[in-house]
């Protein structure tokens, strides 16, 4: 019997940093009961629905995901499903929150425009910060044998009044890294934490901090530039989140970035500025580590590519 995909990635040191799934925005609807391999096809979720939800956001990078909470049994299903909705994009975050009776109203939503930021008026803006865990096993064993149990634990560790605030989910990427926590509205997706720094993490993001311990990368970039973003946070210990967009784009004002892209093959070359002045130049470089290790169990080792730093100084503050 192959090792669990947990542990493959443990033992092989494969870099957290720049795995997080490249997603501008989350639909995530509450959906009782069990999921089977593909949530969204193999739930109580009625079959046809899943399918056309799947097609409408084919190529759009919305996601869609399902989240249960214990404190939700199934007959609640009356009650209407609780549906989330965030944007990630930095400077145009955005999440609103509303329950919907008949779910077959997301079939009139435009994807597209959501994917733009557009979101539609659903229930009210969600400010407070969310915790998403995933415990889907039926898509990854470790899932629920490593996120089940981190997942138990932060629920009973936060205030009653808090429970609301965290929810599992079906697959969000990157098993191999459980527990996967996603939290919105910032984007930030974490891996590889213990209970004790699960519960440290969403005490950090509801501050309006990130925790850099499992700090995979924000959604709302391709790994590279998360790379780059990581470093910068790392080295110069930046841990604003609720600030989060603190570090942006050079070349486009109207859509504030962490990074500007420079490609140069298999290696990126970023300018990285803070709202305070501060500026750096980042190299990232794509390359393969030795070991091998499954993406997931049950599938066949392959060889580790990652995105690293190789070059990483501060420059002349820009003019804000």
């Amino acid at each position: 019997m192959s090792q669990a995909c947990t542990l493959q990635s443990t033992q092989t040191d494969e870099p957290l940093a720049g795995t997080a799934p490249v997603v501008s925005c989350y639909v995530i609807i509450e959906q009782p009961g069990p999921w089977g391999r593909e949530a969204l096809l193999d739930s109580h979720l009625p079959r046809e629905l899943g399918e056309q939800l799947l097609d409408l956001t084919n190529g759009t990078q919305v996601k869609i995901v399902l989240a249960r909470h214990p404190d939700r049994l199934e007959r609640d299903n009356a009650t209407g499903h609780n549906v989330w909705i965030a944007h990630t994009a930095p400077g145009h975050r955005g999440m609103r929150h509303g329950v919907v009776d008949d779910l077959t109203a997301l079939l009139a939503w435009d994807y597209e425009a959501i994917a733009q930021g557009n979101l539609p008026p659903i229930g009210h803006i969600q400010r407070r910060q969310l915790t998403f865990v995933c415990t889907h096993g039926s898509r990854d064993a470790c899932c629920a044998v490593v996120g089940r149990p981190i997942y138990d634990e932060l629920l009973g560790s936060v205030p009653l009044d808090e429970r609301s605030l965290v929810w599992e989910v079906s697959h969000l990427g990157g098993h191999r890294f459980a527990p996967t926590i996603l939290s919105l509205p910032s984007a930030s997706v974490h891996g590889r934490l213990t209970a004790a720094e699960t519960i440290e993490m969403r005490a950090a993001a509801a501050a309006g901090f990130v925790h850099l311990n499992g700090f995979r990368g924000r959604s709302s970039f391709p790994a590279p530039l998360q790379v780059a973003g990581i470093a910068v946070r790392n080295v110069y210990d930046i841990k604003e989140s609720d600030a989060i967009d603190v570090l942006r784009v050079v070349n486009d004002r109207a859509v504030p970035a962490p990074t500007s892209i420079v490609f140069l093959d298999d290696r990126m070359e970023t300018e990285v500025r803070h709202i305070d002045g501060r500026t750096w130049r980042v190299l990232v470089q794509r390359t393969q580590l030795p070991g091998q290790r499954s993406e997931s169990c049950g599938k066949a080792a392959e060889s580790i590519f990652a995105w690293s730093v190789r070059e990483l100084h501060q420059t002349a503050d820009w003019q804000r």
